[in-house]
């Protein structure tokens, strides 16, 4: 019999599995299942025989029916500015990438984890678009959640305090795409006797999609289940620049996406990130304008990122100039407006540089 994985379970599917598959009374399994979550995500315990809170009879049960099996890292990549490249092999072969993004201070890193192999959309600025859609599966909520604990083994972050501060849902694959498992990523590094990452250190990036769950969008289902921030890839405010970008944009254009964004802040009370890649031509003042629009109808932050040239595309990085400017013009109207300046480029780490590359 094949065993569970114990990084698939969020902590009242662990309860219930413990009651059903392991026979544990049911008046104990809240206490079991704290010990377990506790032992895995705060010690990091590597078998259970270090669960030493478990009787003899109950640990050996527990080995039988659970496994704490991870995948493996098979490469390493680390940039003159202190990014960590991971690139992570699954049971067929299948490769991700994690990356661990340090702060200005280099005492804390942003992980940025990936939800798929590869990517099921095309946008054409992307090198993760590019690999073979053959390659492309969903990650189970296992496969998520120890790119957290490989890392954090990596550096050694087992602290009181954590080094690995935040989580943004940025790497390989459309997070959307992929609800039920995200939703069980989540609740687990949420939980407090898990990983225990509060809401506003969780940012999970999407393009927009209003796929359903249930009788709502994905979007809607995020804000109630999941209550993190959330990032809209948008790229360009016009939709028939944004439909070249983003095939997806066809299906589900800005006007379509406004309403359910909207209903994100109103129920989160979170304001959405909008994630604007700077190129020569999506930065002029009538994109300023559609975007200033945009921006009074959805409460919203706007972080333009750093394009990041792929060989085979013809875009052009927006010059500093034009992305002052168009800062400028977004900051008068009210608004905030950074500019993410690209870490890990020299190891295609960067935004939209995922796609499996080793660098020599």
């Amino acid at each position: 019999m094949e065993k569970q994985n114990f990084y698939d379970l969020s902590f009242d599917r662990l309860k219930i599995f413990l009651i059903e598959k392991a026979d544990v009374p049911e008046k104990q399994a809240k206490m079991r299942g704290e010990q377990m979550f506790n032992a895995v995500y705060k010690k990091n315990i590597k078998t259970f025989d270090e669960l030493t809170t478990f009787g003899l009879e109950l640990r050996e049960k527990i080995k039988n029916l659970i496994s704490l099996k991870k995948p493996k890292i098979v490469d390493v990549q680390t940039s003159a500015d202190g990014t960590i490249k991971f690139l992570i092999q699954f049971d067929n072969n299948r490769q991700t990438e994690t990356v661990l993004i340090p702060d200005k201070t280099k005492t804390r890193y942003t992980i940025c984890l990936s939800v798929s192999t590869g990517c099921h959309l095309s946008c054409q600025f992307c090198a993760t678009a590019q690999i073979p859609k053959k390659m492309v599966r969903n990650l189970m909520p296992s496969e998520i959640v120890t790119q957290i604990i490989l890392s954090k083994e990596y550096i050694d972050d087992w602290k009181t305090t954590k080094t690995v501060s935040n989580i943004v849902m940025m790497g390989q694959g459309e997070n959307l795409l992929s609800i039920p498992n995200l939703s069980t990523f989540i609740k687990i590094v949420k939980d407090k006797n898990g990983l225990f990452y509060g809401r506003t250190r969780i940012t999970i990036s999407s393009v927009g999609l209003l796929n359903k769950v249930g009788e709502i969008s994905a979007i809607e289902h995020v804000a109630r289940e999941l209550d993190v921030y959330l990032a809209w890839s948008l790229h360009s405010s016009l939709n028939s620049q944004r439909s070249e970008l983003m095939a997806i944009n066809e299906k589900f254009s800005i006007n379509d996406l406004i309403p359910e964004l909207k209903k994100y802040y109103e129920i989160t009370k979170l304001p959405i990130f909008i994630e604007y890649i700077a190129l020569e031509d999506n930065l002029s003042d009538e994109h300023a304008k559609a975007l200033i629009k945009i921006m009074k109808k959805v409460p919203s932050k706007l972080n333009l990122i750093e394009y990041n040239p792929l060989a085979n595309r013809n875009f052009k990085a927006a010059t500093k100039e034009k992305i002052d400017k168009f800062s400028k013009t977004i900051q008068d109207n009210g608004f905030l407006a950074l500019f993410r300046k690209s870490k890990g480029r020299d190891i295609n780490a960067s935004c939209g540089s995922l796609a499996l590359k080793k660098i020599n």
